[in-house]
């Protein structure tokens, strides 16, 4: 299996496509730079939080239900490389922040929407369903998509 960092450097050329799909941002941003932060989101994190590929194992230590699981885990990747690409650009360019005080939607909020899923879930993967679906559905109105 795979370590966090090796994943994640298996995503490279998917960042290096979503880099270059925002000419805004790639004449800013120089893609290793881009490439530092969104390495930062998913593996190192920072300000006192956990990388997202930690955040997603803490979050999936008590689902008992080994489908639920899987399926938690892709949609939790999935949408954890969505914000990656995103949060990866300067502050002042991009739609998902990082706290409160730089605005809405944010990754402390969402952190915090999962691991209080994480602690009420029952073993079955509902409850943490249903604060992915929220956090989806976040990304996606931040987008535009």
């Amino acid at each position: 299996m795979m370590d966090g960092k090796e994943l994640v450097e298996s995503w490279k050329a998917e960042f290096r496509t979503a880099h270059e799909a925002d000419a805004r941002n790639a004449a800013r941003q120089s893609f290793d730079e881009y490439w530092d932060w969104v390495t930062a989101f998913l593996v190192t994190g920072g300000a006192g939080q956990r990388g997202w590929l930690e955040q997603v194992d803490q979050a999936l230590r008590r689902v008992q239900d080994e489908e639920a699981t899987v399926r938690l885990r892709g949609r939790l990747l999935a949408v954890g490389k969505t914000i990656a690409a995103e949060w990866a650009k300067p502050s002042r360019h991009r739609r998902i922040h990082s706290t409160l005080l730089q605005g809405r939607p944010n990754l402390m909020e969402w952190g915090g929407r999962l691991q209080r899923a994480s602690a009420r879930d029952e073993g079955d993967g509902a409850t943490i369903a249903d604060a992915l679906d929220r956090i989806e559905n976040d990304v996606r109105s931040a987008l535009g998509a």
